[in-house]
């Protein structure tokens, strides 16, 4: 396990081998040798993701929410992480997974979203860029970077 204090004062702790459904979900997907993001409209670029819906399993929230805000469909889903946040107001759990995505589809309506941006290059200097939103700048998102880096070179994963 990981724990960190973030950048809004909030504890944090990221484990690789939770099992219980999270909250949240989070998508860290490749399309070829591009990184798949979406803009914000508010907070900047960041991975897809969202909170899940009555009834849905994280692997269902994932594909949703990726499809719903950048109109990726994914290929299969590996977990990667999952982290607790501890706020003033409440604690919540996002599951992150990795996939590849399979293709798009144009979507009418990207919801709070610009919809899908690639990016190619490496993911750990990708995200520090001040277009970046601030949970992507964490401390704790470089480790669940340097994670799902390891996990694709152990597993072979393209």
């Amino acid at each position: 396990m990981y724990t960190y204090q973030d950048s809004l004062g909030n504890a944090v702790s990221i484990q690789f081998n939770a099992t219980k459904e999270a909250d949240d979900v989070l998508v860290i997907a490749r399309f070829h040798d591009a990184w798949l993001f979406t803009s914000h409209k508010t907070r900047g670029i960041e991975f897809p993701g969202g909170k899940g819906e009555r009834k849905e399993t994280n692997e269902d929230t994932a594909r949703r929410e990726t499809m719903e805000e950048t109109g990726a469909k994914l290929d299969k889903l590996h977990r990667i992480a999952q982290y607790e946040v501890k706020t003033a107001e409440r604690i919540f759990s996002k599951r992150v997974f990795f996939a590849n995505v399979m293709g798009f589809v144009n979507q009418v309506d990207y919801m709070e979203t610009h919809g899908p941006i690639l990016i190619a290059g490496d993911l750990r200097d990708i995200v520090k860029a001040e277009s970046f939103s601030f949970f992507m700048r964490d401390e704790g998102m470089q480790v669940v970077i340097q994670e799902v880096m390891h996990q694709m070179q152990i597993n072979n994963w393209r």
